[in-house]
């Protein structure tokens, strides 16, 4: 059986940290962390490395995600190296107040190339991979029968639903996003595929009860792991 990866865009502390190393403990081989600054890679990656032992290989890419060039060079470079994710975790946002008029409709275009167009280059990059892996688990005589667990899952919160306007513009890109990654539930969960949203509904802290960074993630494994439609609620 080849190893498994998960790829995670959007690398940091707090959910993407916890949900990257409760995930690699329970299923992943390897790791490839995607996010702006080599420095917070480093620290992601020491982090992943002590909670979860030698047995995790850990790839780190600097990478701006909205120059798409940039991206697909830097998956180009760690498919190569480590064959393309059974997962992908998009966790990349940019959480900047917005007041109605004075902001930049450029600052708007440019959290729309964050939040959509990034992930819309991640789903063409890798959903059919997802679904070729999903036929082959199914498929009794392959070699990877009932191994394979492809998913394809994005942070969310409550902004689609319940928008704030002072922060109109995170609230209108994250509906966008919502709206593709159910799209894209529709069209290929019935291939196998578990595509899905970590749709947390409020403020993340330490010290709350549900919604901190370690429940998250917990809440998101159990979810992925028994495979429960196409958003958890936490």
């Amino acid at each position: 059986m080849s190893a498994r990866t998960l790829l995670v865009v959007g690398s940091g502390p707090g959910i993407g940290r916890a949900v990257t190393t409760l995930f690699a403990s329970k299923r992943y081989t390897n790791v490839v962390l995607v996010a702006r600054r080599a420095e917070s890679l480093a620290a992601e990656k020491a982090a992943i490395e002590h909670a979860v032992g030698p047995q995790v290989n850990v790839r780190t890419y600097a990478v701006d995600i909205t120059d798409l060039a940039a991206l697909g060079k830097a998956l180009d470079d760690a498919d190569a190296a480590i064959g393309k994710p059974e997962c992908v975790f998009f966790n990349a946002a940019r959480v900047l107040p917005s007041a109605f008029f004075e902001h930049d409709v450029k600052e708007i275009e440019y959290d729309l190339k964050i939040t959509v167009s990034a992930l819309y280059v991640l789903a063409q990059r890798y959903i059919p991979h997802l679904v070729s892996l999903a036929k082959a688990g199914a498929d009794p005589d392959s070699e990877h029968s009932s191994s394979a667990k492809p998913g394809f899952l994005v942070t969310s919160s409550a902004l689609p639903l319940e928008p704030i306007p002072q922060l109109f513009a995170l609230s209108l890109v994250k509906a966008a996003q919502r709206n593709l990654v159910q799209s894209l539930h529709m069209a290929y969960a019935p291939e196998g595929v578990h595509v899905g949203v970590i749709n947390v509904a409020g403020a993340v802290s330490p010290d709350d009860l549900e919604r901190n960074p370690a429940n998250i993630a917990a809440r998101a494994w159990d979810w992925f792991e028994g495979l429960r439609g196409f958003e958890v609620v936490i």
